[in-house]
């Protein structure tokens, strides 16, 4: 039977979890799993700073970002 997870962000149940994609470790001390939704949020969110950073067209396609 496996483990149920729950994601350290929104304590929602992680469904098929995966340690591979859904295991981040932080460093040697500090793991967090994370659910699908929480990742797509993280991603949209450090994507915008990316967006930012290298304003290539594709870049501001995929995120939105504008100066």
């Amino acid at each position: 039977m496996q483990k149920i997870m729950k994601c350290t962000l929104c304590k929602t149940t992680i469904d098929n979890y995966n340690l591979d994609f859904h295991r981040l470790k932080i460093d040697e001390k500090h793991l967090v799993d994370i659910c699908d939704d929480c990742m797509d949020k993280i991603i949209k969110w450090q994507g915008k700073k990316y967006a930012i950073l290298f304003p290539t067209s594709y870049m501001k396609k995929r995120f939105g970002a504008n100066k």
